[in-house]
């Protein structure tokens, strides 16, 4: 079923229940700024009904969570992955001392549907029964009982938990087919959207993917003057990458990526890409060898493949 699912994410509209996330609830008169001293991005910029992504760095610049925050008039919202969930609670219970800030996990109150296609639109429009009037990424908006979201992959709608099965039901009435975890995970990987706890852990930093989330104008924050050296000096000394590889084969997570017999970064998804009609990866490449159009070798058990370093997303190439 794989094709059919993903021509329908490629063609028409494509829901999926995207179980692998949930969602924190921040309240309270200081959160904005509380907020902004914890994440990469600039929360104070944000105007209710827009977003943006970041991430929640320890003092040694490590990644402890990415997420999306999105704002509204009473409350900060974070879609995170629940890989990661426990331990961002964690750490910000450690880091709230005085202020007058309410952190609240919802995960199990709310589902989190992904819309993805060129006619997601009209399959959301068509089943709220009015126009979206969303239109630039992480916007935001509440119609009836659910939330209404602009995402890197099309929409997310968030509704509570009892809702689920019908609003499942009612938005494949309104045009859109129901894929799987599969067919989503070939998606995102796509689009070059790492997912933590399979793609990015406690060992990575944000500059290692990409300025995305970084904000280089705003104050201090947790991890920042990491981040800020990063940028001074100009490079990090390995990226998340793509790598378009040869044949059919797919090397396992962990696999060794090599140039000239040297090892130099390793891979942590890959999978067949109905797009490229390839055979693609994700993974974690040094300095010395991520430049688009570098020539690498992977290691599959015995045996090698052959592969190229390409930028991300996919859809470039």
């Amino acid at each position: 079923m794989l094709h059919e699912y993903y021509i329908s994410a490629r063609e028409t509209s494509a829901v999926v229940e995207k179980d692998l996330f949930g969602i924190v609830r921040l309240t309270g008169p200081e959160r904005v700024s509380w907020l902004q001293g914890m994440v990469t991005n600039d929360v104070q910029k944000l105007s209710s009904g827009n977003g943006c992504y970041a991430g929640h760095l320890n003092p040694q610049g490590k990644m402890v969570a990415h997420m999306e925050i999105l704002k509204d008039d009473d409350s900060l919202w974070l879609v995170v992955e629940r890989a990661s969930i426990a331990h961002l609670l964690s750490a910000f219970d450690k880091l709230l001392i005085m202020e007058d800030v309410q952190v609240a996990e919802l995960s199990d109150a709310m589902s989190i549907l992904g819309l993805i296609g060129p006619q997601s639109k009209s399959v959301l429009e068509a089943w709220l029964g009015q126009p979206l009037n969303l239109d630039s990424l992480y916007t935001h908006r509440v119609v009836g009982e659910a939330r209404v979201i602009v995402t890197d992959l099309g929409f997310d709608v968030w509704v509570p938990r009892e809702s689920t099965d019908r609003s499942l039901r009612a938005l494949a009435q309104s045009g859109a087919t129901a894929i799987d975890h599969g067919a989503w995970d070939v998606l995102r990987t796509e689009a070059g959207l790492p997912l933590f706890g399979v793609d990015i852990d406690e060992t990575t930093t944000m500059p290692e993917l990409g300025d995305r989330g970084i904000s280089y104008d705003k104050g201090c924050y947790i991890g920042q003057e990491v981040v800020a050296k990063v940028k001074y000096i100009g490079h990090v000394n390995r990226r998340f990458v793509g790598l378009v590889m040869e044949g059919e084969d797919l090397p396992q997570a962990k696999s060794a990526i090599r140039k000239a017999d040297k090892e130099v970064g390793y891979v942590t998804t890959s999978l067949f890409s109905p797009g490229l009609n390839k055979s693609i990866a994700l993974g974690f490449v040094a300095r010395t060898a991520y430049a688009p159009g570098t020539a690498v070798e992977v290691a599959n058990g015995a045996k090698t493949i052959s592969a190229v370093i390409v930028d991300l997303p996919f859809s470039k190439q």
